[in-house]
């Protein structure tokens, strides 16, 4: 049984009441970040998904108020993708290209960052499908530097 704040932000997640994760996002985004960093290797498919897009719903709600919060949080996350420690981040590029989506204009130079990342590791390839199609969805731009290597993996729609 979850306890405290994490296991409430699970609970939420699950019923995706990501408005009140934001509420409890002002009062602590790093407990946030932490649980749902953690809710994205729930076994649970669609646990990891509504963790994974919850990250985007805080980045249009608080992008702007707090830049530095979510370039951390990608920062982070492009680590653990390279981390070679094997507690690989297989959500990583989801996560990275939610936050890129929902504010582009303060976020899109960590795009091609997280693609070359993720195309540097097979096992990325299926959050990089998922990644792909949500940037080029915002903004075809997002891709164009790896667009011919997208397209020849069979990433592009």
């Amino acid at each position: 049984m979850r306890r405290g704040q994490k296991g409430r932000i699970f609970a939420l997640l699950e019923r995706e009441e990501y408005d009140e994760i934001l509420k409890l996002f002002d009062a602590s985004p790093d407990l946030v970040r932490r649980s749902l960093t953690m809710a994205t290797f729930h076994p649970e498919e669609t646990a990891g998904e509504a963790a994974v897009r919850c990250f985007g719903f805080l980045a249009r709600a608080r992008g702007r108020q707090q830049p530095e919060f979510f370039r951390e949080t990608i920062r982070r996350h492009i680590w653990a993708m390279n981390d070679e420690s094997g507690n690989m981040d297989w959500r990583g590029p989801e996560i990275i290209a939610q936050i890129v989506s929902a504010q582009p204009a303060l976020y899109e130079e960590f795009a091609s960052i997280m693609i070359e990342a993720a195309l540097a590791e097979p096992v990325f390839y299926p959050s990089l499908k998922k990644a792909v199609a949500l940037l080029a969805a915002t903004d075809p731009k997002l891709i164009e530097y790896q667009r011919t290597r997208l397209e020849a993996l069979g990433m592009l729609a």
